[in-house]
């Protein structure tokens, strides 16, 4: 006898019946709801993919290189900051440790302090920061006794903003394993591959682009672009592209000056500052340890401003006198004046060397902590400092 129930009421029933009643876990679907898996061919499938991958990643590459970018540019950032800072610790006490903001950062050649005086500096700047809490902070460390070179510049130094320094304070002490293992990885393929530059993203690209703005509209050029190139212990220079490219440069002089302009420093703050200032020195020195300053140079309208609102007198002079500490400034020495700053406030590389030989042979000259321990092979010459206080 045949049935009354045709295929299509059959089949409804069974969908019905497993809303009502759905399946445990190990049971199989009911009979007419499975999906079959087409057959197609995966493996050439997969290798088309990963061709076309490959392809893409070459393009975008060929691409970051032509507008400047560079195998081995290793970028910076807080995980970077944090293995120099460790060196501090792990290393001898009296190390030779750099402090302050991305004047001293892109102006200093580390080779050069390593030829000159047998010792390598570790490079513990940063870009746009006040170097008042990490001074607090090897102040407070006692297994530093060493000799600690203070880069200023008078905005970041005498700012109320401490910048980025409080976060990678912080972050040294809940960097996770992960965090350690992705910055080696990261590190490791920078070497090879320049598209990596976490300044020149898709995104970035696509936001710094010149794109038509309304009249009034604060777009990305007034913010801090790419400015330079980091490669191994965290040496830092100009990027070569700033030099040659008006766009860049032009966009680097705007974002300083917006930053820089505003009213003469108080003499309170000059005061407070210098004062607070003494006291962490204090502390290192009690330990054998010595503090020096540098000035490095600026240029054009960046110098004027400067000047104005920071007078050499009232501001370098006090805070280097008030601390009882030797101060290099770029403007006493011939060797280290006219050299060029594309954006006005950063020497190229060219000049980062020349400027690092000159405050280097002065230091190695007038401060006594780095002429007793000096290592290096002295024959390349004495620096005439006579006359100069």
């Amino acid at each position: 006898m045949h049935s009354s129930i045709s295929s299509s009421d059959a089949t409804e029933e069974q969908a019905l019946s497993f809303q009502e009643s759905p399946p445990t876990v190990n049971s199989p679907p009911p009979r007419g709801l499975e999906r079959p898996i087409p057959v197609l061919p995966w493996l050439r499938i997969l290798l088309m993919v990963a061709s076309t991958t490959l392809v893409l990643v070459f393009a975008w590459e060929i691409e970051m290189r032509h507008l400047g970018l560079r195998a081995g540019d290793l970028d910076d950032g807080r995980g970077d900051w944090t293995v120099e800072r460790r060196k501090v610790d792990a290393g001898p006490r009296d190390s030779v440790v750099i402090i302050g903001d991305s004047r001293i950062l892109l102006d200093t050649d580390l080779t050069t302090w390593q030829r000159l005086t047998g010792r390598r500096p570790i490079q513990l700047a940063l870009m746009g920061t006040n170097a008042q809490p990490i001074l607090h902070d090897l102040a407070a460390d006692e297994h530093f006794a060493g000799l600690l070179v203070i880069g200023t510049a008078e905005f970041s130094y005498f700012s109320d903003d401490a910048g980025s320094m409080p976060v990678v304070l912080k972050y040294i002490k809940t960097e996770s394993p992960s965090q350690r293992a992705g910055l080696q990885i990261e590190k490791t393929l920078s070497r090879y591959f320049a598209f990596l530059d976490s300044n020149y993203t898709l995104f970035k690209l696509l936001e710094r682009h010149k794109w038509p703005e309304r009249k009034g509209v604060e777009g990305p050029y007034i913010d801090v672009w790419k400015i330079s190139e980091s490669y191994d212990d965290r040496q830092s220079y100009l990027w070569e592209r700033i030099e040659r490219d008006g766009y860049l440069r032009e966009q680097a002089q705007i974002v300083w000056m917006d930053f820089f302009a505003g009213p003469v420093v108080k003499a309170d703050k000059v005061e407070r500052v210098s004062a607070n200032t003494k006291s962490d020195i204090d502390r290192i020195r009690a330990r054998g340890g010595e503090v020096v300053w540098v000035r490095p140079p600026s240029s054009g309208p960046l110098l004027d401003i400067e000047r104005t609102r920071y007078p050499r007198v009232k501001v370098w002079d006090k805070l280097v006198n008030d601390t009882a500490s030797f101060g290099v400034h770029f403007e006493d020495y011939p060797a280290m004046q006219h050299l060029p700053c594309p954006d006005w406030s950063h020497l190229s590389r060219a000049s980062a060397i020349t400027f690092t030989d000159a405050y280097v042979r002065v230091l190695r000259e007038r401060v006594e902590w780095l002429r007793t321990r000096n290592t290096a092979d002295t024959a390349g010459g004495r620096l005439n400092v006579k006359g100069i206080q």
